[in-house]
């Protein structure tokens, strides 16, 4: 869990992430201004990172279009030769790889926020301001 900032409760933008709450207000009063603002705990949503369907298509017919110069006069060889317990063990090899490789490079996370309940941050007002 981390801390974002944002100029509403509601808004569609949060910024951060911050390790602490205090990190977060000073990073909202610096990017906010002398302005109320939010900050709530929360953590980026997951992607899903298993894209490669069950008997993993997108592969196969990639495969079987580039290649079916190779499949015979009748299309022997061709799409046919897709055996399923093949084309599993695929899929959850290539979702292993595609997993691993999103986690280096970011992709793990979404754009959306689970976040927690907002608190608001009032603007500190000096003494000069008051007695205005």
């Amino acid at each position: 869990m981390a801390w974002y900032h944002a100029n509403a409760v509601d808004a569609e933008f949060w910024f951060g992430p911050s390790d602490t709450r205090d990190a977060a207000i000073v990073k909202g009063r610096a990017h906010h201004g002398p302005v109320r603002f939010w900050v709530a705990q929360g953590k980026p949503f997951g992607n899903d990172l298993d894209v490669f369907e069950p008997d993993a298509a997108p592969v196969v017919d990639s495969f079987d279009r580039i290649n079916e110069h190779n499949f015979g006069e009748d299309g022997e060889g061709g799409p046919l030769h897709w055996d399923e317990a093949a084309c599993a063990d695929l899929s959850r090899r290539l979702n292993v790889v595609f997993a691993r490789w999103a986690n280096e490079h970011g992709y793990q996370h979404g754009w959306q926020l689970d976040l927690g309940e907002g608190e608001e941050v009032r603007p500190v007002l000096t003494l000069a301001e008051v007695c205005r």
